[in-house]
């Protein structure tokens, strides 16, 4: 596409991909799901939550591909291996001191957090759990990566590191939380928010490190693929 720009974090996107890919995001936070429902209520397609949320994961990672090729593939061409798996090995180290400082914090302050989207995801799994590891640990990752540090976090970062991070983490934890807000108390949705924050800060970072979209896409693919893993022995 014409108009790319480049920068610290690699390649850049271009501006039809910016504007498209804002115009996409509502979609992907909020109306997308409740497209897919209403469909499935007008048509009387009796779809189960565990199919919805397949196509939920399937069309998001289609649209992003559709809007979003050009920048994967000039961010995996530019890609240096090595820095790759520096920042992916750094990014594991600064993910899980993260968590534990979150952990050690809350047990200090005797704060209990739910579990909300974990539950979901592991309700869902219990269903059909090979679907949900292609869902959760595949599509995703690469669908949030290109969306909030590809784009928010790209974007944002231009003009302010400081602002593009407050911005990303604090996103990053709401798109897996918001919903529960219809559900529970405002204040316990809130505090399962917290367990997110450390991923935020620790893709982020490995973004800025490596200068690719695809090291924080494999470092959250990692990351999903270890909780499904402690997940399946519990």
């Amino acid at each position: 596409m014409a108009n790319t720009k480049s920068y610290s974090l690699g390649p850049g996107l271009s501006t039809a991909e910016t504007v498209a890919g804002y115009c996409y995001l509502p979609f992907y936070v909020v109306l997308l799901a409740m497209l897919i429902e209403f469909v499935s209520g007008y048509f009387h397609l009796g779809l189960s939550t565990l199919q919805i949320n397949i196509c939920y994961f399937v069309i998001n990672t289609i649209v992003v591909w559709i809007i979003f090729h050009n920048f994967l593939l000039r961010s995996l061409r530019g890609t240096r291996f090595w820095e790759l798996v520096q920042a992916l090995i750094l990014g594991f180290v600064l993910y899980y001191a993260g968590n534990y400082v979150l952990s050690l914090a809350l047990h200090l302050l005797r704060i209990t957090v739910a579990t909300y989207n974990d539950d979901t995801v592991q309700a869902l799994a219990s269903e059909n759990y090979a679907v949900m590891v292609i869902c959760s640990v595949i599509l995703a990752p690469m669908v949030e990566e290109t969306l909030v540090r590809g784009l928010l976090f790209g974007s944002i970062r231009r003009k302010s590191r400081i602002a593009a991070y407050v911005v990303t983490i604090l996103f990053f934890a709401m798109i897996h939380v918001w919903q529960y807000f219809l559900l529970y108390d405002w204040k316990s949705v809130l505090l399962a928010a917290l367990p997110y924050l450390p991923a935020g800060i620790a893709l982020g970072w490995t973004y800025e490190k490596s200068n690719t979209i695809w090291a924080p896409i494999l470092l959250h693919m990692a990351i999903n693929a270890i909780s499904f893993g402690v997940m399946s022995f519990r």
